[in-house]
């Protein structure tokens, strides 16, 4: 199974640029409330922010596999709910870009009351690069499950002749197998980089370490 063979990518393409446009809007709006509403952003992300510090403390405080395993399945799980509930009108996507968009323009706003925008760069793009990438390609293979299907017959990318009916589903769903292999080494990769690398990149941002 060629998961980089031509063609994969260019099948989720537009699909692909809506998921990297929400989450671009959730960022400016998560910049933008943090700004202008920073008391009611600061109320709503108080519950995230203990989610986040459980989950911190369950991965940085173990050996390093298992917290790289916690962590992996811990995105893993949330790239599945994106794509898999995609097939509900593409509706689950859309929120999940735009609120994890949203939450990093929160954090990068809150964090530079005590760091710098270097400093916050260090926490995100190490790990980032192929984080961020998985859960953009995740989330165009759940709008394109939710959203192809609406199509009229004759435009639909699941369409085919009718002695072939199920050509069109085997096709995308082997496309999507794919598409979510690749997703999954992406994760996995990030979540190595992300517990045994980012810590000591953000350090030498950190004062006094």
């Amino acid at each position: 199974m060629n998961i980089t063979r031509p063609g994969l990518l260019s099948r989720y393409r537009s699909y692909l640029i809506a998921a990297t446009v929400l989450f671009v809007v959730g960022i400016l709006l998560g910049i933008t409330l943090s700004i202008y509403y920073p008391e009611l952003i600061q109320q709503a992300v108080t519950q995230i922010e203990e989610q986040l510090r459980r989950l911190g403390q369950d991965v940085f405080q173990s050996k390093f596999s298992q917290g790289v395993w916690i962590l992996f399945l811990h995105n893993l799980r949330a790239l599945g709910l994106i794509a898999v509930l995609g097939l509900l009108l593409g509706i689950y996507p859309v929120f999940a870009m735009l609120f994890n968009g949203l939450i990093i323009g929160v954090v990068g706003v809150m964090s530079m009351q005590t760091t710098t925008i270097a400093g916050f760069l260090a926490g995100i793009v190490p790990h980032g690069i192929l984080e961020i990438p998985a859960i953009l390609l995740g989330a165009s293979l759940g709008l394109r499950l939710g959203i192809a299907p609406l199509f009229s017959r004759k435009k639909s990318p699941f369409a085919t002749p009718k002695p072939n009916a199920w050509q069109g589903y085997r096709r995308e769903l082997a496309a999507g197998l794919r598409l979510l292999v690749l997703c999954t080494a992406l994760l996995f990769l990030a979540a190595i980089i992300e517990v045994g690398i980012t810590p000591h990149i953000m350090a030498l941002f950190t004062p006094g370490t």
